[in-house]
């Protein structure tokens, strides 16, 4: 059965009921580095595909962009605009493999975190690249399921499950959840972005996410001292995206003049 959109996905099973310091760490990095890779400039129009609570769309818009947050869930929808009230966001409900702009009217596009929950995301950034204007950029971040933490997962797990106190019948780290259609790495995405935009910059974010004792370790230890490694492994996760947990990866549209 091929996958459909969830018109009313909701964002309620993303977060874990325990936060331990490593997930803390790699959603605030991956936040911080995708708006900061935007470079708005005033006034330009910026899309957020699949804005969920339209948070990111509500921060490039108080930095004096014309932000606009698309979603195909009428949950999400609704959410947003209980976060962005009394601002300048505009909302739409639509999904990114039918981009529902005019060509060339996009001067920035961001994608954060969502594009392996779309049906078709080759096609979602073939979409990206029709609207958007001549040397504008587009940003995408995504989790990278071929991380260092999910190489090592892979290993212990067959000795772990062993043990009598290893989970019973828990969804793997390396395993895609239920509401994501692709699993990205870094050849996969370089590639899938590499038929539409000229990659300008690639950052990797965080080593180490998920893998096994990792989060819970950190959470034992002083917080500046849990703080200090992540800060370490962000280092140098940046030089190496192929490992890190997340990938950060920005394009300009081929065949466009700036």
């Amino acid at each position: 059965m091929e996958p459909r959109v969830n018109l009313e996905w909701d964002d309620a099973e993303v977060v874990p009921e325990r936060v331990y310091p490593d997930t803390a760490f790699v959603f605030n990095r991956m936040t911080q580095e995708t708006r900061a890779m935007v470079g708005l400039r005033s006034g330009e129009v910026v899309l957020d595909i699949g804005c969920g609570r339209a948070l990111d769309a509500l921060h490039l818009a108080r930095k004096g962009g014309r932000a606009i947050g698309l979603d195909p869930s009428g949950r999400m929808i609704a959410a947003a605009r209980g976060c962005i009230r009394d601002s300048d966001v505009a909302l739409v409900r639509g999904i990114g493999e039918a981009l529902p702009f005019r060509r060339h009217s996009i001067d920035k596009a961001i994608c954060k975190g969502s594009l392996d929950h779309f049906v078709d995301p080759p096609k979602t950034i073939s979409e990206m690249h029709h609207v958007l204007k001549p040397g504008g950029e587009a940003v995408i971040a995504i989790a990278n399921f071929e991380s260092l933490g999910c190489r090592l997962g892979r290993v212990w797990h067959p000795m772990a499950k062993r043990l009598p106190f290893a989970g019973k019948n828990e969804r793997l780290p390396w395993e895609i959840p239920p509401d994501h259609t692709y699993k990205f790495d870094y050849p996969l995405l370089k590639s899938l972005v590499g038929c539409h935009f000229e990659v300008g910059k690639t950052v990797g974010i965080s080593l180490l996410w998920t893998a096994p004792y990792w989060g819970k370790a950190l959470a034992l230890l002083p917080r500046r001292l849990s703080a200090a490694l992540l800060a370490l492994m962000d280092r140098i996760a940046r030089r190496f995206p192929s490992l890190s947990d997340v990938i950060v990866i920005k394009g300009t549209p081929k065949g466009s003049m700036a």
